[in-house]
């Protein structure tokens, strides 16, 4: 079944329920229905490498740290978007496919690394190229270079100051 445009949304609301008609609320639907696009997209491209989108923010989130490319699980859980629980079946599935190793912590003998694997790498890095030349296609197609940059800047400055607020 086809979702609702933005466009669609945003004229029922203009009809039905005016007083959520603002500039403020239009934005956050946007945002909202703009990640669900990105989103969808993703899975797209992630389900071609194997992926969830879990795993490619734990292999991407290690392939972005210096070598040896390894955090404890908690200082992964703190860096991407799932639960605990969501995160040991996550690093279960990509240990079971080579892409990370499992190492004693000789600081904390309750605790184990987790490592990217040359192969998590490698993996990594070809399914980061995938998306971001999805990402460069979807923006590009829909804004020009100054307008992408200018986004940029005003989306980092309010997510910022949102999180500085917390």
């Amino acid at each position: 079944m086809k979702k609702l445009t933005i466009a669609e949304i945003v004229a029922g609301n203009r009809e039905h329920w005016p007083e959520v008609d603002t500039p403020t609320s239009i934005t956050i639907i946007a945002l909202i229905r703009l990640n669900d696009l990105v989103m969808e997209r993703y899975k797209e491209i992630l389900l071609g490498y194997g992926l969830t989108q879990a795993g490619f923010e734990v292999l991407a989130t290690l392939r972005g740290l210096p070598e040896p490319n390894c955090l404890t699980p908690t200082e992964l859980y703190r860096s991407i978007l799932i639960t605990s629980g969501g995160m040991t079946k996550v690093l279960k599935g990509l240990e079971e496919n080579a892409l990370i190793l499992r190492k004693s912590n000789p600081d904390d003998q309750r605790s184990r690394f987790v490592q990217l694997t040359d192969k998590g790498r490698a993996l990594a890095e070809a399914s980061m190229e995938a998306v971001s030349q999805e990402e460069q296609k979807m923006l590009e197609s829909a804004l020009t270079p100054q307008q992408i940059a200018q986004l940029s800047s005003v989306l980092m400055r309010t997510v910022n100051k949102l999180e500085s607020a917390d």
